[in-house]
């Protein structure tokens, strides 16, 4: 890995990103997820495309939401959102893993399989539902080169005054990925397989029960 980041790491305007300046790039980065879920989780038509000239980000076309102030919005999020990848590109963290990369990590099966995978292997906790407690668990997980996931955390903007509970929907989330384990397709920088950096929303909601919002790239 420390060949891969040695020769893969980009520079960015004359410069090397630090480790402190890609962290807080990657926080900000989820931050923007987090503002289009909140958004597009009362649009499921949601859509969006990437204008590119040169290889350069020009624009956002966003689709199938009909209120003009949540467009601008998601098209201004997500424009932000993927100039940060853009800097990001091809530079590793201290653990060679890469936030931004040519081609990203797919689970072998697609997004209809992966969606079928993780909800038949996610239980919502009877305590946290008995609560009332719903909501969005982001699960952050490294895809390693050999496909298997050998971390994961998460990230949510739900608020609780019982953190247990919580911490069963998170545990639910983390447990329901990891079942996944070995069958993903690694990411890719120029041609060469790499560990990477995804992020997967999981919703626990009463009505709907657990669900894979639109993934975000």
């Amino acid at each position: 890995m420390l060949f891969l980041f040695t020769t893969l790491s980009a520079q960015q305007n004359g410069e090397q990103l630090s480790g402190s300046e890609l962290e807080d790039m990657e926080d900000r980065n989820m931050n923007y997820l987090m503002q289009i879920n909140e958004i597009v989780k009362d649009y499921p038509a949601f859509s969006y495309s990437y204008k590119m000239n040169d290889g350069k980000l020009q624009d956002v076309v966003v689709t199938g939401v009909d209120n003009d102030i949540d467009r601008k919005k998601l098209e201004v999020v997500l424009f932000d959102l993927k100039s940060n990848k853009n800097k990001m590109k091809t530079t590793a963290n201290r653990m060679g893993v890469f936030y931004s990369v040519d081609e990203e990590a797919e689970y072998s099966g697609g997004k209809e399989a992966l969606q079928t995978d993780i909800v038949s292997n996610l239980k919502y906790p009877e305590e946290a539902k008995n609560w009332g407690l719903e909501g969005t668990i982001f699960v952050k997980f490294v895809v390693d080169e050999d496909g298997s996931i050998p971390f994961a955390t998460t990230t949510s903007n739900i608020e609780t005054s019982v953190e247990m509970y919580m911490k069963d929907l998170e545990q639910q989330a983390i447990k329901a990925l990891k079942a996944t384990s070995g069958e993903w397709e690694p990411a890719e920088i120029d041609n060469v397989e790499v560990a990477s950096l995804s992020v997967l929303p999981i919703t626990f909601d009463f009505e709907k029960n657990p669900t894979l919002p639109a993934l975000i790239r």
